[in-house]
């Protein structure tokens, strides 16, 4: 019998540790009775691009189901405080976000918010926009896509956004996971990405979203003094559970909004899935690299 391939070994140990979940989340899941306060995170919106989060058709949809049920905001420091201050017996709070910048947030995602009178925050890779090689070599390899697949917005369409009430924030310069560099480097893809963006925004920026976005795997408790210095007052993980009180400014956490149907949302939104995020909080960092919220959560 021929060795399994590594792909085949790692695919195995993935859906091991899925089932493990799985088994605890059907044992321990209940919908939560706090006073709820979700960030969804999408990046592409494309009508057939594999890399996706939606359809511009699913994304409306999307939005006409979340401004009947619920408040919509924008992720920004006030609007963080406000809603965690909401009482408990309130509808809950959906925030939006978008990462890494791409050219159909504006084309499509942007009409889709202005015409259900929706803000949201768009957290872009400065490195996207500038077509740096490295930044761009990157993607492709991520996105498994071709490189004319990933047009970033302009500074003018940017502009135009932020003029009609949209709100940006930093995903650094090159989209590189910041658990695996020192702290110069670290320092150096915040700030770059915060100074070029205020450059191009003309405005201040003091928000940013953590390439990849898992504590401890892609970001660590460490980074977040960085980020502080850096000048950022808000910064948004991958972390699938709803905000509580007091959770840092400086670690949001966020479902990942990718693919999901309306009944994928809810559950994101009430509650049915916050035991992923505890999981995520207490499960050992290799166990966590084998598996991604994503797997749980669409």
């Amino acid at each position: 019998m021929p060795a399994a391939s590594g792909t085949d070994m790692s695919s195995t140990r993935r859906e091991s540790a899925k089932r493990i979940v799985m088994r605890s989340w059907d044992r321990l899941r209940r919908p939560g009775r706090e006073r709820r306060a979700v960030v969804l995170c999408y990046h592409s919106i494309h009508p057939d691009r594999s890399f996706a989060s939606a359809t511009p058709r699913a994304f409306d949809e999307h939005l006409a189901w979340l401004t009947d049920n619920f408040r919509v905001l924008p992720l920004t420091h006030d609007d963080l405080e406000a809603a965690r201050n909401r009482a408990a017996s309130d509808a809950p709070v959906v925030m939006l976000t978008f990462d890494d910048g791409y050219e159909d947030n504006y084309a499509y995602a942007f009409p889709a918010l202005v015409r259900r009178g929706v803000r949201a925050t768009f957290f872009v890779t400065t490195g996207l926009v500038e077509a740096d090689g490295d930044t761009m070599a990157r993607f492709v390899r991520e996105r498994g896509c071709a490189p004319e697949d990933l047009r970033a917005m302009t500074w003018a369409q940017m502009r135009e956004m932020r003029d009609a009430g949209m709100a940006f924030g930093s995903h650094t310069h090159t989209h590189r996971n910041l658990a695996a560099l020192d702290d110069a480097e670290v320092e150096t893809e915040l700030r770059t990405s915060r100074t070029r963006l205020e450059q191009g925004l003309e405005a201040p920026v003091t928000m940013l979203a953590y390439p990849y976005g898992k504590p401890k795997v892609h970001f660590r408790s460490d980074t977040l003094p960085l980020v502080r210095d850096v000048g950022y007052e808000v910064a948004a993980a991958v972390l699938a559970r709803a905000v509580r009180p007091h959770d840092s400014a400086l670690a949001v956490p966020r479902f990942i909004a990718t693919r999901d149907d309306i009944g994928a949302l809810g559950a994101k939104i009430r509650g049915a899935y916050d035991v992923i995020g505890s999981w995520q909080e207490r499960a050992p960092v290799p166990f966590q690299r084998l598996v991604s919220p994503a797997d749980f959560t669409h």
